[in-house]
């Protein structure tokens, strides 16, 4: 059958597709889309139709190319799709569909370059024909990925207490420590409490060095997923003080965990430990099937960038996934050659930068927190807390995490 390529408007064919293929993802759904335009980017929405049925779809942005100078009369854009294209085989007459269809639009647009990061998982076992489909059509790997390609994931469909279970010890005893010591948590509900989590977020975000949006654009994520009961924010509190907080999104059988913080304040309460349990209790009474703490290093070694983030997060169990590389459909050869160089030189700067802090809070840590990391890596058969319940217990205490998220928004 021909398979026809237009774009798509309606929210929820778009959205029902997507959550129906194991590789849908929240950076292609319609409301991440809408959170683009919010933005100022133009997007296109492109789906593949085979008697009427939707088998492929690949929301592209259009951006400039950040080039140092300008180039008198060239119109210098490139092509972008965060965990797309979404197809449902290797061999699916959707992809080069879709990508001819995408070649007519970088044409149109002037583009360097058409770069897809799909959301295909290293240890899919059928990887070798994904990368063999692209290379069949003229895509090339690209050694920098622009979302992260590492991210930690925690299968949540065992019961709660087998989860909890395996927790490390230290994790389960910091849970049981902030309830004993009085943290609270709950939904936020007015305005004054997303104040309080903006206000943490900024915090956090001079603390640790990363960029967030403004205000208004957080409101504007909650509006396009909470208004359809699918975002929540999460504030814990210590004697009307909050101390961390957390924005989650559920998108299919999937929820993420997209923006966290921490005061700077009582960090000895352990705050961050029981809102990431709670976390994880709502993306269950959702019917979720995994939780997606996000970003990890991509190499897991001591220094990298986000050592001590994802020191946090695998302490609360799970397993690391590794998406396959970026590709890249270039058009302007001597143009995507210079911007890459520029690129390669920004982000070794960058990564020699981060890598020296890193390697500083280590040094900090190890001398406040010594024989802590040994307590941290055992486990032990603990039951968890009743579902909504404040745990209490006693333990030894890893260093408080910088950022709980550790993701630049």
């Amino acid at each position: 059958m021909t398979v026809v390529v237009q774009e798509i408007t309606d929210r929820e064919q778009w959205n029902a597709f997507l959550t129906s293929q194991p590789g849908g993802h929240l950076l292609q759904s319609y409301e991440w889309g809408e959170l683009n335009k919010y933005l100022g980017g133009r997007i296109y929405r492109l789906g593949a139709l085979e008697a009427g049925r939707l088998i492929g779809a690949m929301m592209i942005s259009v951006a400039p190319v950040p080039l140092p100078v300008r180039l008198p009369g060239l119109q210098l854009n490139w092509l972008y799709s965060c965990r797309g294209p979404t197809v449902e085989a290797p061999d699916s007459p959707a992809l080069p569909a879709l990508i001819a269809e995408a070649h007519t639009i970088a044409r149109r647009e002037g583009s360097v370059v058409l770069r897809l990061e799909p959301n295909i998982a290293d240890d899919d076992p059928r990887l070798e024909q994904w990368q063999s489909a692209y290379r069949a059509l003229g895509f090339r790997i690209y050694p920098y990925a622009v979302h992260p390609r590492r991210s930690w994931v925690l299968d949540i469909r065992p019961p709660l207490e087998t989860l909890f279970a395996n927790f490390k010890m230290t994790w389960r005893q910091n849970v049981r420590v902030a309830g004993r010591k009085g943290v609270t948590v709950r939904e936020a509900s007015s305005d004054a409490d997303f104040d309080a989590y903006y206000a943490l977020l900024k915090i956090t975000s001079e603390r640790d060095d990363f960029f967030i949006h403004s205000k208004d654009y957080h409101r504007e994520i909650l509006r396009q997923f909470a208004t359809r009961g699918d975002a929540v924010l999460f504030l814990a509190e210590h004697e009307g003080e909050a101390l961390a907080a957390k924005m989650l999104i559920r998108f299919g059988d999937w929820c993420w965990d997209m923006f966290g913080a921490t005061s700077n304040h009582k960090r000895n309460l352990k705050a961050a430990y029981l809102l990431q349990y709670r976390c994880i209790q709502w993306a269950k009474e959702q019917g979720c099937t995994h939780f997606d703490f996000r970003a990890i290093p991509e190499v897991l070694e001591p220094g990298e960038e986000m050592w001590g983030v994802y020191e946090y997060k695998q302490g609360f169990g799970g397993y690391s996934r590794l998406n396959m590389p970026t590709q890249d459909y270039v058009y302007r050869p001597l143009i995507y050659r210079l911007w890459s160089k520029l690129v390669e030189i920004r982000r070794e700067r960058r990564r020699a930068e981060r890598r020296r802090v890193e390697l500083e809070r280590a040094a900090r840590g190890r001398q406040s927190g010594k024989g802590q990391s040994a307590v941290a890596n055992q486990t032990d058969s603990s039951p968890a807390p009743a579902q909504g319940s404040s745990p209490s217990g006693k333990g030894a205490q890893p260093a408080e995490p910088a950022s709980s998220s550790g993701v630049s928004q």
